[in-house]
């Protein structure tokens, strides 16, 4: 796997295309021979450099050329060097191919569940308000259930996508507050860390509260 920017933006654009990947994959298999055949003459064998050139070619080559092909149409998503705006765009386009029969996480609505009102942020407290009541039961499509004590609570629950129970009200609304969730506590993440590089958060260490201030100081 390339490990730098230049070498990762050139094997990427070696495959971009079935034509592409064609030539570079016989290129590929041609050069592994060549070495190959310079192993069988007598030539030092680098670091069990043979048994990896052997793998390489005991592959059937229709089978390398459907895999780097299916690889080149995924590089929004396997490519770490691809903008991030450019990934949401692909994802957002082909979410429904992608992710088909994928497990996913919902926050579902259950008068017992581990995940109350307090483990949620303001933005989906907002968006409880405007689908439970009070002292109601539940049971509406999408509407949160009520836990005894009048206030809603929920249980985290893997729904496959595309399942004719990922396609109802009841799991968009799960799916949306896990959602919201999930950015609520990515927020608390980023903000605790921005108050401990600034000294105002610290870490329990050995009986003694460190800051970010404390760990510089170390380093000096």
């Amino acid at each position: 796997r390339p490990n730098d920017v230049a070498r990762t933006k050139e094997f990427w654009d070696k495959i971009q295309t079935e034509t592409e990947a064609e030539s570079f994959l016989q290129d590929y298999r041609s050069r592994a021979e060549a070495r190959l055949a310079e192993l069988d003459g007598g030539a030092a064998d680098d670091e069990g450099l043979r048994d990896e050139l052997e793998a390489v070619l005991s592959v059937p080559y229709d089978r390398q050329l459907a895999k780097l092909t299916a690889t080149g149409a995924l590089r929004p998503i396997l490519d770490e060097y691809v903008p991030s705006d450019e990934r949401r765009d692909f994802l957002s386009r082909h979410s429904a191919v992608l992710l088909e029969g994928l497990e996913l996480e919902h926050l579902v609505p259950d008068p017992d569940g581990p995940v109350g009102v307090d483990d949620l942020g303001p933005e989906l407290r907002e968006v409880l308000a405007a689908e439970w009541t009070p002292g109601d039961g539940g049971g509406g499509d999408g509407v949160p259930s009520s836990s005894s004590a009048g206030e809603p609570r929920f249980r985290i629950e893997m729904i496959a996508y595309g399942s004719d129970l990922y396609g109802t009200d009841r799991a968009a609304a799960a799916r949306r507050m896990y959602r919201l969730w999930n950015e609520h506590r990515s927020s608390r993440a980023r903000f605790e860390e921005s108050f401990f590089r600034k000294g105002y958060l610290g870490l329990e260490e050995d009986g003694k509260k460190r800051t970010a201030v404390d760990y510089d100081s170390d380093d000096e």
